[in-house]
């Protein structure tokens, strides 16, 4: 290999920022004699972090990003329900059908929708839905995003194209025409839940998956994709935390955001309003249960991409939350909000000092878990009528991976809350007791071989 190899990252979107352009991933690259290039539609700021973290300038080249006419919309998303069928029969999981989401949408939205759903159904076996996707493709290398694009990597004439989410429809048209000039493709699996929502947007050369577990959903939702082809690497994401450097001395954690040390620490991550809409009310459930605790503080931070409108009575009601923003720039748009490398230090130091975490559903128990620390999940409604269920959200098919295991806490009224914080608290081994072995299971140890290092080695002798 070369000093020229270059290695081109497109990041079509927010989702690629911590896990490449600020993990070593770049760094041990570049250490390993490879020119490194980012193709990307975000803000500048976000390149200019990189290049403060990994000290080394990076070729910056910006994405311009083209709307999908009706056509190919309409195959897409007809791919897509035909596959969520297909996911949902398999699985016999009803829920996976909540990935097909028409609500608050435009009237014009919604009706390219229906008649996708309309052509989806006709899309009835596996080979009817390989050859839709053949001719998306075809389509595709017809549209002005394939041209442009095609002639931008000839120009760029990187040796690998590695695309950071594999689920962006903008992608698309880039990884075809990479493909078409010879160039080695290559994409990650962003994250636990994303095989079953049928939005396997691009088909690289290569995926890399979290673990075996993955490695074999990979295979059972798209059979047509050969074992060769998927790499187990882990996910950068988790190498953050086998980093002692960036745990923080808990007197100076405490300090810089009002805390008490000798105090026990737990934290209440909020999901968007999409994902968990009454998190205000567990929010205050949790508060109201704790209230007299005077040796439990409640750490409170929202999702980066939201504000804390719906939460305001709450802090109000109960001052002795600690809210804690996200180090996150937020914008107008999904391209202009991005994670600040303090927010990487800032989530483990939470993962690491607090005692537990709860929410409902969220990865955050596995970030704790990687310290030991059990996750509490709620499993309760507010009122029989409502619409979104914790049942509903339980069902997903990601959390089967938790099936035979004892993998977080459940707790399943307000009147449980105090009684399950305090067992996750004093009685940390009576309480989600597989913890590690859920974590083990979606994601390979970090501590053993990095997923840079890994990732690294595999591109090398792919390139060789």
């Amino acid at each position: 290999m070369t000093k020229e190899a270059k290695i081109c990252f497109l990041i079509p979107d927010g989702v690629g920022i911590r896990n490449y352009l600020y993990s070593d991933i770049m760094k041990d690259l570049h250490n390993s004699g490879f020119q490194l290039q980012v193709w990307h539609a975000l803000s500048p700021e976000v390149i200019r972090q990189s290049e403060r973290i990994n000290s080394f300038e990076i070729d910056s080249f910006d994405l311009i990003t083209y709307k999908e006419d009706v056509i190919t919309q309409i195959l897409r998303e007809s791919i897509a329900f035909s596959r969520l069928r297909r996911g949902a029969k398999l699985t016999q999981n009803e829920t996976i059908m909540t990935n097909w989401k028409k609500e608050n949408l435009s009237f014009k939205k919604k009706m390219l929708l229906n008649l996708s759903e309309f052509l989806g159904k006709f899309l009835d076996n596996y080979t009817s839905i390989l050859q839709t996707e053949k001719l998306l493709d075809s389509r595709i290398r017809g549209s002005k995003a394939y041209l442009t694009y095609k002639k931008e990597l000839f120009e760029m004439n990187p040796q690998v194209l590695f695309c950071t989410h594999q689920r962006l429809p903008a992608a698309s048209p880039a990884l075809l025409a990479a493909k078409d000039l010879g160039i080695k493709t290559i994409t990650a699996i962003f994250s636990w839940d994303n095989l079953p929502k049928a939005r396997l947007a691009i088909r690289p050369d290569f995926y890399l998956v979290w673990s075996e577990y993955m490695a074999k959903e990979l295979r059972f939702y798209y059979p047509e994709v050969k074992v060769e082809q998927i790499k187990i690497t882990g996910t950068p994401q988790f190498d953050f935390y086998v980093k002692n450097d960036l745990i923080e001395d808990r007197v100076e954690f405490a300090r810089k955001f009002g805390l008490d040390p000798g105090k026990k620490w737990i934290c209440f991550s909020g999901d968007d309003i999409k994902t968990s809409p009454y998190d205000d009310k567990y929010l205050f459930d949790i508060a109201e249960a704790l209230k007299n605790e005077e040796d439990i503080q409640i750490i409170f931070r929202q999702v980066p991409v939201e504000n804390t409108a719906r939460y305001k009575a709450v802090l109000e009601r109960f001052p002795q939350i600690f809210h804690i923003n996200p180090f996150w720039e937020k914008g107008k748009y999904w391209q202009q909000f991005f994670p600040y490398p303090e927010d990487i230090s800032h989530l483990i130091n939470l993962a690491f000092h607090c005692q537990t975490v709860i929410n409902i559903g969220s990865t955050m128990a596995l970030d704790f878990a990687f310290f030991d620390h059990p996750g509490l999940y709620l499993r309760y409604d507010h009122t029989q009528s409502q619409v979104w269920k914790t049942e509903t959200i339980y069902n997903f098919q990601h959390f089967r991976s938790m099936e035979d295991l004892d993998a977080v806490g459940w707790i399943h009224s307000p009147e449980e809350i105090l009684s399950k914080v305090k067992q996750a608290i004093y009685q940390p081994l009576t309480i989600a007791k597989d913890r590690k072995k859920w974590l083990e299971r979606i994601v390979l140890n970090p501590k053993l071989k990095t997923s840079s290092s890994r990732i690294v080695s595999f591109i090398r002798e792919e390139l060789n």
